[in-house]
Formats: C-alpha cells, sequence, structure tokens
C-alpha cells in the first residue's frame, strides 16, 4: 500500500544527514548512521495537507492554540495510547528540546541537578551545561540478553540528594531502546514524589516503539510532571519544526507560555509544522502502521545477516 523500498535522493536539499556529512565528521562520502530521521518520504496525507495549505499562497502569522492541532493530539493518545489527555494541558513549542529546556529552568536554579538515565542522548547534557545545570546520572545495568534495566538502588540514592530536583527521563529510552513498563513507571513516580523531585518526560520516540508504551500521565501521582513530544521522528518530519507538551500544572503551564510569547517571540508557529501535525494525526495512522512493519522486517533482516556472518 504504501512505498518504502524506492530510494529517495536526498543530496542537494540541504540534508543534514547526507550533505554535510564532510562538514560534521572532517571526511566525505561516509554513510551517516548518527541522525534519527529517514530517507522514507513522508505519508501521502501529510505531502497532501502541505501541498494545498502551499497552494495558499499566504503565509501570515499563525496560531497553534485551536481545536483543530489540540483535538488532533488528544486523539492520538487516546486511539494509539488509550490514554485520555486534557486538551487545556496542551502547549506548543518548536522542539522538544526547547520545552524540555525552559521547564528545567523553570524548576530548577544554576547549579541544581537533573537526573538521567545513562547512556543518553547528548542534547540532554549539552543543554544542562549550557544552562548551568548539574547533570546526576543513574547508569542502566546491561543484562545478560542485551537489554537494560534500572539500577534502583543508586536511582533512588541519586533521586534522594538534595541538590536533585528534576528527572529528566527519556521514555521510550534513547538510545538503548528500552521501552519502559508500568510497573517501572510507577516505581519511578513513587521515588520522585518521595523525594520531591519533578518529572519532564521525552517522549519523542513513543510511536516507534515494538512494545507497549505507556504514557507518564497514567502513572502521575501529582501534577509535578511535563510530557513533551512531537511527530517529528515516527512522520519524519523535523524540519517542519514543532512539538508540544503536557504541562499539568497551570500555574507552569502559564509561565512556561509566558516565556514562549512574551520573552522569546516564539508563539507563532511554523504553519506547516501545525498542519504536518494535524494531517499526521489525523490521517497517518495507516502509513505509520505499515512504516513499523518495514522497520521490523529491516530489523529481522539485519539480525540474520549478522547471525549467518558469525557462524562463517
Amino acid at each position: 500500500m504504501f512505498d518504502f523500498s524506492t530510494p529517495v535522493n536526498r543530496y542537494g536539499s540541504y540534508c543534514t544527514q547526507w550533505d554535510y556529512v564532510e562538514d560534521r565528521f572532517g571526511e566525505a562520502d561516509l554513510l551517516p548512521f548518527t541522525i534519527s530521521d529517514m530517507d522514507f518520504a513522508v505519508a501521502p496525507c501529510i505531502e497532501q495537507a502541505l501541498s494545498e495549505r502551499l497552494a495558499h499562497g499566504v503565509f501570515g502569522y499563525s496560531r497553534w492554540n485551536h481545536d483543530d492541532f489540540k483535538s488532533a493530539i488528544t486523539g492520538w493518545f487516546a486511539r494509539r495510547y488509550h490514554s485520555q489527555i486534557n486538551p487545556d494541558h496542551i502547549v506548543y513549542g518548536p522542539s522538544v528540546i526547547y520545552i524540555i529546556a525552559q521547564l528545567v529552568l523553570q524548576w530548577t536554579k544554576q547549579g541544581e541537578g537533573v537526573l538521567i538515565h545513562t547512556p543518553a542522548y547528548d542534547a540532554f547534557s549539552n543543554m544542562l551545561a549550557a544552562n548551568d545545570r548539574l547533570m546526576l546520572t543513574s547508569p542502566l545495568l546491561k543484562t545478560a540478553n542485551g537489554s537494560y534495566e534500572i539500577d534502583w538502588a543508586q536511582f533512588e540514592a541519586q533521586a534522594a540528594k538534595a541538590e536533585c530536583k528534576v528527572l529528566l527521563l527519556c521514555s521510550p529510552k534513547n538510545p538503548t531502546g528500552r521501552v519502559w513498563t508500568r510497573d517501572e513507571l510507577k516505581r519511578m513516580a513513587q521515588i520522585c514524589q518521595q523525594h520531591h523531585v519533578k518529572v519532564i518526560s521525552d517522549d519523542i520516540h513513543m510511536d516507534m516503539a515494538f512494545n507497549d508504551y505507556i504514557p507518564w500521565s497514567e502513572v502521575a501521582i501529582d501534577d509535578n510532571w511535563a510530557l513533551v513530544s512531537s511527530g517529528s521522528k515516527s512522520f519524519n518530519i523535523p524540519a517542519l519544526t514543532g512539538a508540544y507538551g503536557f504541562i499539568a500544572n497551570a500555574e507552569v503551564r502559564d509561565r512556561y507560555l509566558t516565556q514562549l510569547k512574551a520573552a522569546h517571540g516564539l508563539s507563532s508557529p511554523s504553519i506547516l509544522g501545525v498542519i504536518g501535525h494535524i494531517a499526521a494525526y489525523n490521517q497517518g495512522e495507516a502509513w505509520l502502521d505499515s512504516l513499523k512493519d518495514y522497520l521490523q522486517a529491516n530489523l529481522c533482516y539485519v539480525a540474520e545477516q549478522l547471525n549467518q556472518a558469525l557462524r562463517l
């Protein structure tokens, strides 16, 4: 139904992954496997929605705070993850890292700590260092079967430190691929509440999980949390820009929106990003399911080839 096998030539499109390999690594003609965007064309429903908007021809200031955008998000979480999200809790941001950074700045002071499971996405450490925040690490334990587990005693010891103010959770975990279970999430929620640690959950890879993904909203004990995500990874639209978050606490949410609009002048979103999300979440489900089947087949193929090579 959907074509994922026809190669798309991305050279000459100002593509970070292919056009700027030498700029990033000092050598040309490398195969770049370090950026989490895909070489597949977007879902036809997104391309059609963008084409229709481009044909309109006027690209003035735009809004994200309307029912079309928010209902697309709440509908997606309801259908895919059986999670009922209050649309009033939704905020917009230009990127996931932007929203996370603003919450870290709101919830911590210079020199205070943010707890992160490691290995971790390098943008987390870069963001914390740039904002003079301390990164507290909870190294995951690699198991005999190649999975990763939480070292619970070490995790709680870090959470109990006076300087630990926030858990920056990656769910599912990048780069290990761990999809946290409900029991694991509930245990983290209990530890964080006990030690007065707020939670920011980066769920940008949620749609790519092959096991059951559970949003933090399903295990949260209080309102000291935020969930941040985007359709950019799963629908391959990061260049359109745009992300969203669920901020449960009204005061925190209002302060974030004041920063977005008044301090940083970012309340007018990329209209193509808004339209891309609406189309993806309202019409892109069949495409995403086909994509995941294709990716699963690719993973099986790679595993078979590696096993075969080991037997030689």
